[in-house]
Parts: C-alpha cells; structure tokens; sequence
C-alpha cells in the first residue's frame, strides 16, 4: 500500500513538474506576447503622430492667411483647412492601413481632418467632447494614448499636442479600431493554447513511460537527500549498477562539500573585500556579504543572474569581467565609481582572476572588490592641502610685494589732487587712481589672510553667538530678496578653539555665496548640531546647484563661475578652517546647496 502511494505521489509530481511549467510558460508567454503586441501598437501609433506633427510644416493660422481667409466664418475656416490638409491625413492613413489619423484645431475647436477621408469625412467640423482626453493633451502639452470609446468607437488613440511658436494650436492623432486589435489577440491565443496544449501531452506521456524505471530510485535518492540536507556525515547505502554510481557519486560529493563548506564559506565571508565568482557563462555562483556592502546587491539578487544584467551601465566592472571570461585578461587596481550604495558615494578598486580548476579548466572568473573611498577622500583632500599651501605661499609675496608700490602711488595720487585746482579736470583721474589703489589693497589683504589664516588667537567662541552675529549683517539684504531665513541650533553652548572674527569671515563668506545664488528668494537654512567630538554647522540654500564636476574646485583659489569677484572668498573661509583643524564640505541637496562647516568641539569650561 504504501509503495502504491509513493508511486501515484512521484507520477503525479512528474508529471506537475513537467507539465505545469510549460502551463506556465505558455501562460507568462501568452502575457507577453499580448502586452508586446499592445505596446507595439502604442508606439506605432505614437510614431504615426510625431509623423504628423512634422509634416505640418506650418500653422492653422498661416494657412488660412495664404488663402485670405482669417477673417473668413468658422465653417469656411474649417473646411479651407480640410482642403489644404486632407491629402497629407489621406496619404498617411493610406500608408498605414486600418489606420485612422487627423488633425484637431484648438481655436476653431473642431476636427479639421480625418483620414481616410472617404470613411471619416462626417467628422469634420465636429469638437470633441468636454471631457474628451484630447483636451487634456492640449491644456498638459504632453502626448497620451487612449483606450476606450470615442469619435471612431472603441479604440485605442494616440494623441500628440502640436505647438508653434511656443503655443499649443491642437493635436494629431492616430488610432485603430479595437476589434481589429482583438482579432490579431485571438489568432495569437490560438496558436499559444495549441503549442500548450501539445506540449502537455507530449510531457505526461514521457513522464508516464519514465515513471516505471525510475521511480523507486528516485524515492531512495530523495530520502537520501533529504537526509544529507539535515546531516553531512550520513551516507546511502552502496547498490549496483547505475543507482550504485548515482548513490556512490553522492556520497562522494557529500564529503567534499563536508570538508570545504565550512571552511570556504568561513574564509570568503569574513573578507572585507567584495569576492564575486562567477561561471565560465558569465553567471554568478559566488557572492560575499562585503560584496552586498559594497554593490548594494544582497546575496538573492545576484546569484544565478549574468553578471552584464546585473551590472548593466557600469563599464569598469563590466570590461574588466569580459576580458577575464573572453580573452583570458585579468585586471589589477582598477577604479570603479563614484558608486552610489545605499546613498553613500564609494570609490571602488577592483580585480579579477580567473578561476581555475585542479585539471587548469578554466572555470570561469572571480573579481575582488576593494573599498578606496575613505583613501580617495584622503588623497584628494591633502592634494587640495598641498595646492593651498603653494598658492598661500605665492600670494603672501605677491601680496608683500605689491603694497609698498601701491602705497607709493597712492600717497602721489593724493600730492597731486592737492595741488590741482578744485575745479581742475584731472582731480577726477586722480580720485579714480585712489579708488582703485584702495581696491588692490583690499585684494592683497585678502591674499594675506589666505597665506596666514591662523595670526589670529585661538580662544573659545561659542558657535551660536558668532553665527547670530553674522546673520545680523545679512538679514536686512536676505528681506530684500524675499529670502526667509530660518536657524535651528542643536546645541546653544556648543563652543570651538578658534577666532570669532575669523569664523564670523568664514559663516559671512557662504552666506553671502548663498545670498547670491538666491536671486528669486527662497529659504535658507542654518543649523548646528555636536556629532563625534565635532561642531557641525550646516548652510543649506534654495538657489541652483552646483555642477558636479565643481564641487570639488569651489575652494580652490581664484576659482568662480561669477562675472566679479576675486574667486578667493571659500578658498580663504577653507584655509581658516583648516588652520583649526577642520574642514568645509559642500554638497548638492534635493534642493539647493549645502555647505558644512566641521570644526574640533570645546566643551564649555564651569
């Protein structure tokens, strides 16, 4: 009895494992197949209408206007523009047969055209109805393709806004009768359900004849599995024949995956290094946890999958694999990113080996992933440190250098001012000659303060009353833009070993950045909060954001996108940061530009 019941259970599974995946298949296929066929008629008749939209090489209005008819009724208007487009809607209906296609007129508010004419002429002159999609294409100016009843009947109706000049002056549209649509459907099923259908009986016909030899093996080698499932060291029973090589090749394979499971495992999950193995295919069978940490891919999503699927877009990774598995290239310290791992930016280096078995087969490919991003940031922040360094030196001589000359041509402007008359014309130039001594002066201070940012006393300032401060200087020029300015202080008594009028400099020079890129108002946010011994004081703005290969060149010397200005201002607020051992980051938001600047903490002494 019971070795009657395991043979009707292992029939009826071979037969649902052969026959209900082609049930399936045939099903997801049939799915498939209809949604294909429904978004090739969509894109067809899309097509169709951005066709139309440029072989309308003119306006409604300039039409009318070349046969002297502006001034013409609505009903001479139309059928003038029914004259004149008629050919061009004929020709293209004609082109796609079963195709309907025309122009809609938003000012006369009526059908102009609708091809082909000998079956669709009754239309013209008639306005769609208030709800009618087509409304909508016109007042959105986006296109939209409609299933459901309309003028024709039931359709399916792609609709493009046709604009001139900025305007919105009506739409084209194609469409296709949906009991046409349907009849190509139900041809389709047909011939899905027969291949189903025939491949269901071909299957439970091999499945019956296989069931008799088979079937007693395989109730073994299922009991025997599941028993290796719960337990390495169990072993089948030795038999002869085919089932003894099938039972002796899974005792084998049982003691090697004993031996080398734990220890494998043990090994590649403990890296810190992304390991990524994949088959000679380009399938991935091995993948790590510091592989998931890095990629953002956890372990279900990348095993079985092609590794060009998976990472599809991402052309380091995906050349270095194709020439591992290809042409037998490996790969050593390649970069890879910036990669965006669950919000994070990484710098990747990568390489690959290939894999190869005890015999030299080769097997297919591993590729090591290493995380550089905090070596990156290092690099290019004591590269910046280096460039500032150089330039500070450089300026303080030129700074030196210039101010005795400009002293001197200054005090000789003055000399000679006094002695011209009041009403003398030169007494203008020299006033200019001054004023811009003045400003060369004010420059090689500012050079100055960006070679020696630290001649200034380290005292203990507390944050929020420098920044109060600050904001006071800037509030009456934010009103004036409509700039609501708004501060949210994590800590009051947070406090830093550094000069108050220096870091006022620093908070004044990315408010007035701000400001400035605030022209149309809009909010601006300053906040402070105490994280990791560090004084963080966050400057978001509303105004446009910075382009990314720039963000890392706003604090470089001399560097601007702005018509004026000296491009010093953030290079000197980075250099007095610095000087406290700090840093500014700046970063592009959902909405604007944050600037961060990131100071030592100083607790408040009682």
């Amino acid at each position: 009895m019971r070795s009657y019941v395991y043979r009707i259970r292992f029939i009826l599974s071979v037969i649902a494992v052969t026959v209900l995946p082609i049930i399936v298949t045939g099903i997801v296929l049939l799915k498939a197949a209809e949604q294909a066929l429904l978004e090739e008629k969509e894109k067809k008749l899309v097509a169709i209408t951005k066709q139309m939209d440029l072989a309308l090489l003119t306006d409604f209005d300039t039409i009318l206007r070349e046969q002297g008819l502006e001034n013409a009724t609505r009903e001479q208007q139309i059928q003038a523009l029914n004259r004149g487009l008629a050919q061009l809607t004929d020709q293209i209906a004609q082109a796609h047969p079963g195709i309907g296609v025309g122009y809609y007129g938003k000012k006369l508010d009526a059908i102009l055209t609708y091809g082909p004419s000998q079956d669709m002429r009754q239309h013209v002159g008639t306005p769609i109805a208030p709800n009618h999609p087509g409304r909508q294409v016109m007042s959105k100016r986006v296109q939209e393709v409609v299933v459901g009843p309309q003028v024709r009947g039931d359709i399916m109706n792609a609709m493009f806004p046709i604009e001139r000049n900025g305007e919105v002056i009506g739409y084209a549209w194609a469409n296709e009768l949906m009991s046409s649509i349907d009849i190509q459907l139900a041809g389709m099923r047909q011939g899905i359900y027969s291949v189903v259908g025939i491949g269901c009986v071909v299957a439970a016909v091999a499945s019956g004849l296989m069931v008799h030899r088979l079937e007693i093996i395989l109730i073994e080698i299922k009991e025997g599995l599941r028993r290796l499932s719960l337990d390495l060291s169990f072993r089948m029973k030795p038999k002869t024949g085919e089932p003894g090589e099938i039972f002796e090749a899974i005792n084998k394979m049982a003691s090697d995956l004993q031996a080398s499971r734990s220890h494998t495992e043990t090994i590649i999950h403990s890296m810190e290094s992304g390991v990524i193995a994949l088959d000679h295919s380009g399938c991935i069978t091995a993948w790590n946890q510091a592989a998931s940490r890095i990629t953002g891919l956890n372990l279900e999503q990348a095993i079985g999958r092609d590794y060009r699927e998976l990472f599809q877009g991402e052309t380091p990774i995906l050349q270095a694999l194709s020439q591992a598995l290809e042409e037998g290239k490996t790969t050593k310290d390649a970069e890879w990113g910036p990669l965006n791992a669950r919000g994070v930016s990484l710098y990747i280096k990568l390489g690959t080996f290939i894999w190869r078995s005890p015999m030299n087969e080769v097997l297919g490919a591993i590729i090591v992933l290493d995380d550089r991003s905090e070596w990156k940031r290092m690099e290019e922040t004591l590269a910046q440190a280096k460039r500032l360094a150089m330039i500070g030196e450089l300026a303080a001589s030129i700074a030196h250098e210039v101010r005795n000359p400009l002293t001197s041509i200054k005090a000789f402007a003055q000399i000679i001012e006094e002695d011209l008359p009041a009403d003398h014309d030169s007494r203008e130039y020299t006033g200019i000659i001054v004023g811009e001594v003045d400003r060369l002066n004010r420059f090689a201070d500012e050079l100055l303060l960006f070679s020696s940012p630290n001649e200034e006393k380290h005292v203990q300032a507390h944050v929020a009353e420098v920044l109060d401060q600050t904001l006071l200087l800037i509030r009456r020029s934010a009103a004036r833009q409509g700039i609501l300015l708004e501060k949210v202080y994590g800590d009051e008594m947070a406090s830093v070993l550094a000069s108050p009028k220096l870091l006022k400099q620093v908070f004044l020079n990315i408010l007035i950045n701000a400001l400035q890129a605030m022209q149309e108002g809009g909010r601006l946010m300053v906040e402070t909060k105490v994280e990791d011994g560090n004084v963080l004081v966050s400057i978001t703005n509303d105004g446009s954001s910075i382009a990314e290969e720039h963000l890392l060149n706003v604090f470089e010397p001399f560097f601007t996108t702005k018509q004026s200005g000296t491009g010093l201002g953030l290079a000197i607020s980075q250099r007095i940061v610095q000087a406290y051992g700090g840093q500014i980051l700046a970063r592009n938001v959902e909405k604007g530009v944050q600037f961060t600047v990131v100071l030592p903490a100083k607790k408040e002494v009682v």
